[in-house]
């Protein structure tokens, strides 16, 4: 993750049934990713509401700006922790085409890094146009969620990746990565040929 682009979240209570009762943890807007400490992290309900103590709660620092499409996709999905990465590659296969709404891969062995138990598998992955209005995208991005897929891009932006703990989103992350690194190379062939 590269300078304060990007954020983390884990899921520190149970979601309740259609509620959204559940608290997480999100790193607070505008820290450096790579120097992360416990203090760059904010308690947040479900509505992204910062929520710690008010003898705790610390007035200078607030939740990243996409704390509610962190909390839409615990809320869809049996996600306990979500990792945001502006990559280059994510960021330029997203955009490469303005009608482009999903990306699929098939047949490759890496696949089987997304809980799959054979690379004979297709996958899609939503691309949602981005927006600036955080509501809108916590509206809309559940709707594109296929639960077998923990991921999806934002358009010219980025990866959004989940898994079951930080451990799993971080690989999802990584195979994500791999993917797009490999499209992007593929592409760049048929190009040259």
């Amino acid at each position: 993750m590269l300078g304060t682009a990007g954020n983390l979240s884990i899921r520190i209570s149970e979601l309740k049934a259609q509620s959204s009762e559940f608290k997480f943890l999100i790193t607070a807007s505008g820290r450096d990713k790579g120097e992360l400490t416990e203090d760059d992290f904010l308690i947040v309900d479900g509505n992204g509401c910062h929520c710690e103590d008010s003898d705790s709660a610390r007035n200078d620092i607030k939740p990243s700006a996409e704390t509610l499409l962190h909390a839409a996709i615990y809320k869809h999905t049996n996600a306990n922790a979500v990792f945001h990465v502006h990559t280059t590659n994510n960021t330029l296969i997203s955009a490469l085409s303005p009608q482009l709404s999903a990306l699929s891969f098939n047949g490759l062995e890496i696949l089987k890094a997304l809980g799959f138990k054979t690379h004979d598998v297709k996958i899609t992955i939503p691309v949602i146009d981005n927006s600036q209005d955080m509501k809108h995208l916590a509206k809309t991005a559940p709707s594109l969620i296929n639960e077998s897929i923990p991921g999806l891009l934002l358009k010219g932006h980025g990866l959004y990746a989940w898994g079951n703990n930080p451990s799993e989103a971080k690989r999802h992350v990584e195979t994500f990565e791999f993917l797009f690194e490999y499209r992007l190379k593929e592409l760049s062939l048929k190009t040259k040929s």
